[in-house]
């Protein structure tokens, strides 16, 4: 990646889209390369979802407003294969805006999910490479089950062997800000830890985050975290790909 402060993922512009950028050519083995395939679907899912909640309220309020529905209407949402639901027009136009609130946090579990499984195949495979064939998902396990991220990139390095150290990652960063629910963060190992908290929150705290209150994740940091996941993956790529000659071919992240 290109490490100019002003720059920090070497973004260049969209050939489609001059007013827009995205991720230059990358190095990936083939778990990056996955990783990149996995998360380029779910942030194409939030994309066409979100609009179409937007875009069915939006649709479905000018039909109240131009009195050819009414609030309490029926409206009878029916799928091909017979699945169907009856709720009244202001249900539906709730469920939509609510749907946007539940799709964001759901698509950042996905991408979380994403990362998480990008490292167990690195971790997978590479177990391989040290002569271990037994119980790798149990060891894999219990390598990613640490209590922090820092602790799991250190037992990294203890079993294969990697040239991780917390100071070259912060430097692998340099540049790239990190800002969630109005919080900066400049240690990415601290921001990853905050991540996860958030993650384990959405899944086993039934949304709460604080005195009651749901999490709210704004849709806008999408293009952030998945700028975030793409340096994490370029550094973690090359400690493995560094240790074992596992070979990197240079793709375009679109087209992973």
């Amino acid at each position: 990646m290109n490490a100019d402060e002003h720059n920090p993922l070497g973004m260049i512009p969209d050939p489609y889209a001059g007013d827009t950028y995205i991720l230059p050519e990358a190095l990936c083995s083939d778990q990056r390369r996955q990783w990149f395939r996995r998360s380029n679907e779910i942030m194409g899912f939030l994309t066409l979802v979100e609009f179409s909640l937007k875009e069915s309220k939006s649709r479905y309020e000018q039909l109240i407003n131009k009195g050819k529905l009414k609030p309490d209407t029926p409206l009878k949402i029916a799928s091909s294969d017979g699945r169907s639901m009856i709720f009244p027009t202001h249900t539906f136009l709730k469920q939509c805006g609510n749907g946007v609130n539940i799709l964001c946090r759901q698509v950042f579990i996905m991408l979380y999910g994403s990362l998480e499984t990008f490292l167990f195949e690195l971790i997978e495979r590479s177990l391989l490479e040290i002569g271990v064939t037994d119980k790798i998902l149990e060891v894999s396990l219990n390598i990613m089950m640490r209590k922090n991220w820092d602790g799991r990139l250190c037992k990294l390095r203890d079993i294969f062997g990697l040239s991780y150290g917390a100071t070259n990652m912060i430097k692998h960063f340099g540049g790239f800000q990190m800002e969630f629910e109005g919080k900066t963060f400049k240690n990415p190992l601290i921001f990853l830890d905050e991540l996860a908290q958030i993650r384990h929150k959405i899944v086993h705290a039934s949304n709460i985050l604080e005195e009651g209150k749901l999490i709210f994740v704004n849709a806008q940091v999408f293009h952030s975290y998945y700028g975030f996941c793409a340096l994490f993956t370029d550094y973690v790529d090359g400690l493995f790909a560094g240790k074992f000659a596992y070979p990197r071919v240079k793709i375009k992240p679109s087209e992973a």
